[in-house]
């Protein structure tokens, strides 16, 4: 650039409104206008174009005729400075085109960028709806004065007579019982709302959860509030039938089963006793088959019971103070006949003396029951039974291993499952619920148990128990 030009823009037009002043009066260079006029026709505050006016005046480039605010101002630069001022005003224009026209293409940009926007949240609108209305449960969401956001199809046509989404609409206005309303309402979020709510003649399980982005974060407003909530209304009619159907179940099972079990049982324990007659070897035989599968089934019945009072809540696990390894010299003790009885050897390694954890000690006689009754049943001739305990950071750990069949690898990950049995042992007689029983026990007590096993080498199986906070037992 021409160091004339450079002087001149740093030292007289030296303001954008200088610029467009020059620009102006270049073009119309008869033109006698005062500084309002001027001000009007280049869109400017008239202060500032006066002010500009007024120096550019002084720097000699435009005439000025008469003081302010009456002076009148028309284009008449120097001999010495017009080249000069054509090339500023030249450049400027080719500036300013140039500025507008990246202006333009930015704005231009702007309106494409912005329907682009527009047609990806129809797009995903409509892919948030389809996903709503194909879902089962009725789902809502709101803002934070419950007003109306998004509605699936089930919410309209279950709580709402006239099936109409009304976004902005208050939500105790669109549906048809205020019932709906107050139990969206209060609902915690995060949480569900305490107790099932009835509609009619079906009950629903209300859930609450604050709006997130696709990052998970959730969407707050400037005080960091959620700007609105999801809430899912789950038709559990159903469950609530199964749940009581299971409940007659269990009714059933206790009273129709149980009682006509111990009636069989004690009778026959009588006719064995020879109470009512002297039997032969063979009427014997038969007599302790059906005690012994009356025991069968009565473990079967216990077990089932238990699992289903447990899953249900109804059966409520203590978790008092107890040495386990007082606790299994005890049992161990008591399975000492049949252990002898099958040939096998045992032992005992007691590595917790003193030690306390924290268990419901009838359950837990149960679980270690189960776990030796395998260990004999399972068993080969002449093999053997070890049970040890040792204290680990903050549990004490019980193993029961044994030299049995073992378990397959395939298999190993599904022996806690409910009537689950390996084909190893298919031939011998079990309900395959003890180890579910086992492990829905020990959980229950916020304990853990596994199992390892190699086919032809045996079995181990190990429980731990969280350290009880009393001492001793």
């Amino acid at each position: 650039m021409d160091k004339a030009v450079q002087d001149f823009l740093r030292n007289v037009a030296n303001t954008v409104i200088k610029l467009e002043i020059l620009s102006y009066l270049h073009d119309h260079p008869f033109a006698l206008d005062n500084a309002a006029g001027v001000a009007g026709w280049i869109n400017r505050a008239r202060a500032e174009v006066a002010r500009d006016l007024e120096e550019l005046a002084r720097a000699g480039v435009v005439a000025c005729d008469g003081e302010e605010p009456e002076a009148v101002y028309s284009f008449s630069p120097d001999i010495s400075v017009r080249e000069t001022v054509n090339q500023v005003v030249e450049a400027y224009r080719l500036t300013r085109e140039a500025v507008y026209g990246l202006v333009l293409e930015q704005q231009r940009q702007q309106q494409e960028l912005r329907r682009q926007y527009q047609r990806l949240l129809v797009v995903e609108r409509g892919r948030t709806e389809t996903i709503l209305n194909s879902l089962e449960e009725a789902v809502v969401v709101t803002d934070r004065e419950d007003r109306l956001l998004l509605a699936n199809e089930p919410f309209l046509s279950l709580f709402c007579s006239a099936g109409e989404f009304r976004p902005g609409s208050a939500l105790a206005e669109t549906v048809d019982d205020a019932g709906v309303a107050a139990a969206v309402r209060d609902c915690p979020e995060n949480g569900e709302l305490e107790g099932d709510f009835r509609y009619g003649d079906r009950f629903y399980r209300i859930r609450k959860n604050p709006v997130t982005g696709p990052d998970g974060k959730l969407i707050a407003d400037q005080d960091g509030k959620p700007v609105g909530t999801v809430t899912v209304l789950r038709d559990v009619t159903r469950d609530r039938e199964i749940e009581r159907m299971r409940e007659d179940f269990l009714s059933m099972l206790t009273h129709d089963l149980k009682n006509p079990l111990g009636i069989i049982f004690g009778s026959s324990t009588l006719v064995l006793d020879g109470k009512i007659g002297i039997l032969n070897e063979k009427q014997n035989k038969m007599l302790k088959n059906v005690i012994k599968s009356c025991g069968q089934m009565e473990t079967l019945i216990d077990d089932f019971l238990s699992l289903s009072r447990l899953e249900a809540g109804q059966l409520q696990l203590r978790k008092d103070p107890v040495v386990l390894d007082s606790l299994l010299e005890g049992m161990l003790a008591l399975f000492e006949q049949q252990i002898e009885a099958a040939g096998l050897t045992w032992s005992f390694n007691p590595g917790a003396a003193g030690v306390a954890v924290a268990a419901d000690r009838v359950q837990l006689e149960r679980v270690i029951a189960n776990l030796v009754g395998n260990s004999i049943k399972y068993n080969r001739e002449g093999g053997s039974i070890a049970v040890a305990t040792a204290v680990e950071a903050d549990c004490v750990r019980v193993e029961v291993a044994d030299t049995g069949r073992g378990i397959p690898a395939e298999e190993l990950p599904y022996v806690f499952e409910r009537y689950r049995r390996s084909a190893s042992v298919e031939s011998m007689r079990g309900s395959g619920l003890g180890l579910a029983v086992a492990w829905s026990f020990i959980t229950a007590m916020g304990g853990s148990i596994q199992a390892e096993s190699e086919v032809g080498k045996g079995s181990r199986f190990s429980v731990r128990l969280p350290l009880s906070p009393a001492a001793g037992e």
